[in-house]
């Protein structure tokens, strides 16, 4: 099992924000399902897992569910390829869920970083909540490549732990990574000081399905300030937000939410 790829915004999380209205579709470093590598995914068919994520910032909780699944098999010019379904909207809201169906090639494992998704994927549609089922561009999943945010020396590994989730209790590979930066930038006579420090722990165990994800945590600190203080320009204390990811369902026997048009 493979997790040195760190944060990877890819599967769920890209096709279900490449799925999403425009507006939302521009915003695709908003990571939806975090922790998960699309190179360790482990093509099942029928095999199924169900998120909740949890997004906290700003006094502000939000939840949605992500429900991903492999639910085909299909033989390609380039090979075996699976028929990937994500499903992602609020908890509690059937209406506003939207969906997304690709075809990733079984070569999506050996993706380097850099590749881009959509060579990967030679078929791909979208729904938008209770809407029609309609055909994607697989190129506008081109900007969405593995995102590794540093190297396999800079995370601390715990080979076994334990994690109590709402689908069971797994033995899980532990790996943390904590990153802090400062960039100062001069305008005229002041100097802008911003520094972010970004808190991942993700925990994975081969007896989840599909990417082997059990739980994530994301927890990013933001704050700036100007030297000398600048009147009308407020010092930012820090902001803090977290984001969890936990398995909450598994199984299999999984079939298509949805018919290719």
């Amino acid at each position: 099992m493979r997790t040195s790829a760190g944060v990877v915004a890819l599967a769920a999380s890209a096709l279900v924000a490449s799925a999403a209205t425009p507006a939302r579709a521009a915003d695709v470093g908003s990571v939806l399902l975090p922790g998960i590598d699309i190179r360790d995914i482990d093509f099942q068919v029928g095999a199924w897992c169900r998120y909740v994520v949890v997004d906290e910032a700003m006094d502000v909780v939000d939840s949605t569910t992500v429900y991903i699944a492999v639910v085909g098999k299909e033989e390609t010019p380039r090979g075996p390829a699976y028929w990937l379904e994500i499903e992602s909207g609020p908890a509690g809201s059937a209406a506003d869920r939207d969906l997304a169906r690709a075809l990733v090639d079984e070569g999506v494992r050996s993706m380097a970083e850099g590749d881009s998704l959509y060579r990967f994927v030679s078929q791909y549609y979208i729904r938008r909540g209770r809407g029609p089922v309609e055909p994607g561009d697989v190129h506008d999943l081109k900007r969405l490549t593995i995102v590794s945010p540093t190297s396999d020396r800079d995370w601390v590994v715990q080979p076994a732990t334990t994690v109590s989730t709402p689908a069971g209790e797994f033995a899980c590979e532990s790996r943390r990574f904590e990153k802090t930066e400062s960039n100062e930038t001069l305008s005229g006579r002041v100097k802008i000081i911003q520094r972010r420090t970004d808190r991942v722990e993700v925990w994975t165990s081969n007896a989840v399905p599909v990417f082997h994800l059990a739980r994530c945590v994301v927890e990013r600190e933001r704050e700036s300030k100007t030297m000398p203080a600048v009147r009308g320009i407020p010092a930012s204390g820090p902001r803090r937000s977290r984001t969890t990811s936990v398995v909450v369902a598994f199984g299999k026997g999984a079939k298509s939410l949805v018919s290719s048009p």
